[in-house]
Parts: C-alpha cells; sequence; structure tokens
C-alpha cells in the first residue's frame, strides 16, 4: 500500500493534477473513492451480488486481468460524490489514516472473513487482491505510475 500512497503524494506535488482518462471523477473523487473502499472492511455492508454468481466474482479476483474501464458500481450513484476534504492532500492523508486502519485490522484478525458489496465474504488474501485491482483500476484512469522501490 505505501508504493501507491507515495505515488499519489508524489501526484499531489506537481500540480495540475493528473486528468482522467475515462470516467467523470477528478483527482480528489478519485481519491476519496478509494478511502471508502478501504473503510468498507467496518462497515455493516450487504452483498449484491447474487450468490449464484459469486463464484464467477471471486474468479476474477483470483485472474490476472483488470478491471474494466467505466466499471459502474452499483452501489455508487452515477454521478462522483462532492468532495468530502479540503484538497486532495488532505484526501490522501485521510486515505492513508484508512489504510493504516484496514492493515492493522488483518494483522489483528488474520483469519476474518469480511462481506464485500460486489464479491461477497473474503479473506484476507482476496481483500487484498480486491484493493490491488481497484487501485490499479484507478491509477490507470488517471496514468499515476506506481514505481516499485
Amino acid at each position: 500500500m505505501q508504493t501507491y500512497l507515495f505515488a499519489l503524494k508524489k501526484a499531489v506535488q506537481n500540480p495540475p493534477y493528473p486528468q482522467p482518462n475515462w470516467g467523470n471523477m477528478d483527482f480528489q473523487n478519485m481519491i476519496e473513492h478509494l478511502k471508502i473502499t478501504f473503510d468498507m472492511l467496518f462497515k455493516d455492508i450487504k452483498c449484491v451480488t447474487p450468490a449464484e454468481k459469486l463464484p464467477r466474482q471471486q474468479a476474477f479476483l483470483r485472474s490476472d486481468r483488470a478491471m474494466p474501464q467505466n466499471f459502474k458500481t452499483p452501489l455508487l450513484p452515477q454521478d462522483p460524490l462532492p468532495h468530502k476534504f479540503e484538497n486532495p492532500a488532505e484526501a490522501i492523508n485521510q486515505l492513508e489514516k484508512s489504510c493504516d486502519r484496514y492493515l492493522t485490522f488483518w494483522r489483528e484478525n488474520p483469519e476474518a472473513n469480511v462481506m464485500n458489496p460486489i464479491f461477497g465474504e473474503l479473506d484476507q488474501e482476496m481483500w487484498f487482491r480486491f484493493h490491488i485491482k481497484h487501485l490499479n483500476h484507478h491509477f490507470a484512469q488517471f496514468s499515476i505510475v506506481v514505481e516499485n522501490s
């Protein structure tokens, strides 16, 4: 997660902010959207995917396939949510806090299974796969390069 946060911090230091290659979120919307997905771990969420489709959804998480461009989740409105934070730097700061909380949860609960609204009940590995796919999707959307350290 640190490499993704580092890439976001680097992008916010060099305005203008990255523009989307698709979709209608701006840079700050995307960061706040990522925060929401890390916070999902702590919400009482129901799965909207029919049970018979969950094996296919989870097989997608196990695959090397990327999330498709313009993927629409049934959980969010058509238009981006209003900005919650003052600026992208503050949004990144709040995202980092959410990531830390997420990682702490898994250190303390390594055997837990937690509901994901699209992919059903997931263990730690599958939640990690979800987040990596999701982060890569949005980093591609904004042409943000993650440098391996």
